[in-house]
């Protein structure tokens, strides 16, 4: 009996899985040059000074730029947090776009709330656009094209198996392993497609690493906080946020209290201290006492 293609079934399946093992090996290879390609062609170009919400977002992307929003508001009064950990307005409406997004999502809601309304809002939108066109970030476009090369060479491994599986089908062949390794190809292909579509979070690029970096040396250098340094304003709760994430907020019961639980965190590292006492309520430089806010931090 002649076998279909010139191929037996035992080396069609040996030559099957060899297949799947090389493109899945291709698209990581090709991924990953992609990636790397993506963030060695970066150039800053030519623009003002970073804000410290571009340094936030550059250093953690959309929820850091967020968490140095509340930390700004926090710290000038304009927002507060109580004893269960839920951000509330207290004072006007700020001017700054992303801290008008935040201000308005903060009706007692959590910094993790607060995150998710503000990450696909206008504000957020504006502020990647800015960092896009400095060339501080890493273009998504040669990822997207090296995703559909992986995508496309999935699918021809995926129909060639159903091809050759209809082909043993009809001239009555056992095909029970051949099918198994279909629906692996098909859960590869359908994969492929998924991440085609997922962008992922954007990363700096070689400029927007090199903008980063000098904000952090200056800060960490010998400079007054408020002073400007690379036309950045080093001093602040804003900026400690935005560089270093709410371990770095200056008052550690109220980073305690804003920082997200660690399973949903995406910004900045942990920080010990307790929460505010119950019924009170924080904001910069105030403290919660027994039964009502005093001079110095939260306490419990």
């Amino acid at each position: 009996m002649t076998d279909p293609w010139g191929i037996s079934g035992p080396d069609f399946v040996v030559l099957y899985i060899a297949l799947l093992g090389a493109v899945l090996l291709v698209r990581l290879v090709v991924s990953g040059i992609a990636g790397a390609r993506a963030l060695r062609a970066g150039q800053a170009r030519p623009w003002p000074p970073p804000t410290v919400y571009q340094l936030a977002f550059l250093a953690g992307g959309p929820d850091r730029a967020t968490d140095a929003a509340v930390a700004a508001l926090v710290d000038r009064g304009r927002l507060r947090v109580n004893s269960y950990k839920q951000v509330s307005q207290a004072g006007a409406r700020p001017s700054e776009p992303l801290e008008q997004a935040v201000f308005d999502a903060a009706q007692l809601k959590t910094t993790s709330t607060i995150r998710g309304y503000v990450r696909g809002s206008a504000a957020m939108r504006a502020l990647e656009d800015s960092l896009d066109r400095q060339g501080l970030l890493a273009s998504t476009a040669g990822k997207r094209q090296a995703r559909t090369f992986g995508l496309v060479l999935q699918l021809a491994v995926l129909v060639l198996g159903v091809v050759r599986l209809v082909n043993g089908l009809s001239l009555g062949r056992p095909v029970g392993i051949l099918v198994f390794l279909v629906l692996v190809a098909a859960v590869l292909t359908v994969v492929a497609a998924v991440r085609r579509t997922k962008t992922g979070a954007r990363q700096p690029s070689a400029g927007g690493h090199r903008v980063l970096g000098q904000a952090r040396a200056a800060a960490s250098g010998p400079v007054p906080a408020g002073m400007l340094a690379g036309g950045v304003l080093l001093g602040g709760a804003a900026a400690a946020v935005a560089l270093g994430g709410w371990a770095m907020y200056p008052d550690e019961e109220i980073s305690a209290a804003l920082m997200p639980p660690a399973a949903s965190f995406g910004g900045g590292g942990g920080s010990s201290g307790s929460s505010c006492s119950s019924g009170s309520s924080c904001s910069s430089g105030s403290s919660c006492g027994g039964g009502g806010c005093g001079g110095g931090g939260c306490g419990g």
